[in-house]
């Protein structure tokens, strides 16, 4: 199993659960507002001088299903542009 972790301009959440959806990726974590500095998207720190705020994902999934988790959200890279979407995976060993 894989866990996928998403990092994304909240602008942009209603495409991360479409893809979620289309996946049928039902079970995940989501840290509703997150900050941090992307080197395309810059600062996202929700305040007055870099107003923009983020969201993450986690979703543990089965490896194929991860794999094509993650060729989503690199072809919604490609279109979200500077709003900043980023994924990142990590091998699960163990669930309880």
């Amino acid at each position: 199993m894989t866990l996928v972790f998403i990092a994304y301009n909240i602008a942009i959440h209603e495409e991360i659960m479409k893809i979620l959806d289309s996946l049928n990726l039902k079970s995940y974590t989501r840290w509703e507002e997150v900050t941090g500095v992307g080197q395309q998207s810059g600062p996202h720190l929700n305040t007055h001088v870099w107003p923009a705020k983020n969201s993450a994902l986690a979703v543990v999934a089965g490896n194929d299903e991860a794999r094509l988790l993650m060729e989503e959200i690199r072809q919604l890279r490609k279109t979200a542009g500077k709003e900043g979407v980023k994924a990142f995976c990590w091998r699960v060993e163990d669930i309880t």
